[in-house]
């Protein structure tokens, strides 16, 4: 005697759906060469597995935003920093450029402060970095 396969069982179910979204499952079974149900199947599927992600979303649009805004802010004040740091530059070279030691001063001074600027700005990099990860990660 065989053995009685034992079937498995797969409930059904259905819903009802706008004519143009069942046309658009229609269209897309065809393309893909599957049936309807195997359209929706894998779908519904897709949905339950991805769930949770989608869930996070929300959270995830508010740390991009946020991040948005932090750039907006830095990019604001790096502008009106170089504003006025154009203006004391043109202000300091004009008083110092006619004589050959004032302009090799300023010169001097320039460099110095080019070095410093570069030092603190990769700083301040790795601390706007670092509250950053904090945020993405849920950190207050």
């Amino acid at each position: 005697m065989r053995e009685a396969k034992k079937r498995e069982f797969k409930p059904k179910l259905e819903t009802k759906v706008r004519r143009e979204d069942f046309q658009r499952v229609s269209d897309l079974a065809k393309l893909e060469k599957k049936t309807k149900s195997e359209v929706v199947r894998e779908a519904v599927l897709w949905y339950l597995e991805n769930q949770e992600q989608l869930k996070n979303e929300p959270r995830e649009t508010a740390v991009a935003l946020e991040i948005q805004g932090m750039t907006n802010r830095i990019c604001a004040m790096l502008a009106r920093q170089g504003r006025q740091i154009g203006t004391v530059y043109e202000l300091t070279y004009n008083s110092m450029s006619g004589t050959k030691e004032g302009k090799s001063a300023f010169e001097a001074a320039a460099n110095t402060a080019k070095q410093k600027h570069a030092r603190r700005v990769q700083d301040d990099e790795r601390e706007v970095v670092e509250a950053m990860k904090k945020k993405v990660k849920g950190s207050p």
